[in-house]
């Protein structure tokens, strides 16, 4: 047997003299249904094909969910990776005794295993960012009917009001209840509750911070309030969950949203096929993937302060932490005296200019220590610090560890 091992620019033969063996009977046919119409399901196919690298035997079919209801169709396969809708398609992929690995989790109690998002993390992510802006009134918005919607509404309220805060919801009308399957084909050019939203929208108290269920939800918010004469982000902040780079920004303003991290998503769904497809026994269980970081842009570029300079302070400092910029940047560009704006810092956000340049650039730092393998000392640069000896005492003097060391403690993978 011949095998050629590919990795990278290396590659090296292997002859195995004693045994002869059809490397094409080895093959295992997966079976795939994941919408490619959106970034989210074409990222999670790059991850399950990234691992797959790991399992050269695999050869995989894009299979439309039409076909998963067809006894034979799903009797070719040797492992599916699924996002499980309806009943039917349940019903069928049970009865087959295949290992499926569903990416959905469209209910609690699956016969198959699960991997699906960590609604509770992303809420809670969510009403951290809006902390982070200083929002006392917040809200969510959701679509009547899946079950990550009222999920991650219900966990985004609790976390609100844990703070002391109000929060409102809404979760679209009965009628326009919509089922799973409704998000193979999303529709951006259609709000069949748009009046409802609308009268919504206008009985909220302004400035609002508004978490949408899922980016879908957020676009059709925007386009509610553009057609209301509602400002986005000055009267309504507006933040998605999936960070569809293509729909982000196509909307006015970009639209702020939470990165899912839907590469290891798959990546993590391919593992766990691999170990079912190995015979290994246990009940179905369910994995929750976490989200990875909330991607800011303009729909959530807003501080609302009661002096109303704060905040296009705020966003100068957010938008430049990497320039190296400093307080004196920052009075310049407002062209008020320091002591005005130092004094309206202490008040509204109990801290210095300088201390709130530092604080955002030590969480800037963190980030891309959690999530890149830049050295320390390309971090420091890239965090907007003057070189990396002040870098790493001021990350010292905040966290009481090392950068590296902190990096050990709370990595993980970048994609």
């Amino acid at each position: 047997m011949i095998i050629f091992y590919k990795n990278l620019a290396i590659r090296s033969i292997v002859i195995m003299e004693t045994i002869c063996y059809d490397y094409r009977n080895m093959a295992f046919r997966i079976g795939l249904q994941i919408e490619k119409s959106r970034e989210h399901g074409r990222a999670l196919l790059a991850g399950i094909a990234d691992y797959a690298l790991e399992n050269p035997e695999w050869r995989f079919d894009l299979i439309d969910p039409e076909a998963l209801v067809d006894r034979r169709t799903i009797a070719q396969y040797d492992g599916l990776i699924v996002r499980v809708m309806d009943d039917a398609t349940a019903a069928v992929l049970a009865k087959s005794g295949k290992p499926v690995i569903d990416t959905y989790g469209r209910v609690d109690n699956s016969p198959f295993d699960t991997i699906r998002l960590d609604d509770e993390a992303i809420a809670e992510m969510a009403a951290a960012c809006f902390a982070d802006h200083s929002f006392v009134q917040c809200a969510f918005c959701g679509f009547a009917g899946p079950r990550f919607s009222s999920a991650r509404g219900e966990a985004f309220v609790s976390a609100v009001r844990r703070s002391g805060h109000p929060c409102f919801a809404y979760y679209g009308e009965d009628a326009t209840r919509l089922d799973d399957t409704f998000f193979r084909n999303e529709r951006t050019d259609s709000i069949p509750d748009a009046h409802s939203l609308e009268k919504w929208i206008a009985s909220l108290p302004k400035p609002i911070a508004v978490f949408c269920c899922n980016d879908i939800r957020a676009f059709q918010l925007i386009r509610v309030c553009e057609a209301a004469g509602v400002s986005v982000p000055s009267e309504v902040a507006v933040l998605g969950v999936d960070n569809d780079v293509l729909l982000g920004t196509f909307t006015r303003p970009p639209l702020s949203s939470i990165d899912t991290a839907p590469f290891s998503l798959g990546r993590k769904a391919g593992q766990m096929l691999a170990e079912r497809m190995r015979g290994e026994k246990s009940a179905p269980r369910v994995v929750l993937h976490p989200p990875r970081r909330v991607v800011e842009r303009a729909s959530t570029e807003v501080y609302p302060f009661r002096t109303p300079w704060l905040s296009d302070a705020m966003v100068f400092i957010t938008r430049n932490l990497s320039r190296g910029i400093t307080a004196k940047d920052v009075f310049e560009r407002l062209g008020y005296s320091h002591t005005a704006v130092n004094n309206a810092f202490r008040a509204e956000l109990g801290t210095s200019v300088h201390q709130e340049i530092l604080r955002r650039r030590l969480a800037l730092a963190c980030r891309l220590l959690k999530e890149t393998d830049r050295s320390a000392a390309k971090i420091a640069t890239d965090s907007g610090f003057l070189n990396p000896q002040y870098f790493s005492r001021a990350f010292s003097s905040a966290f009481g560890t090392t950068p590296d060391a902190w990096r050990r403690k709370f990595s993980r993978p970048a994609r």
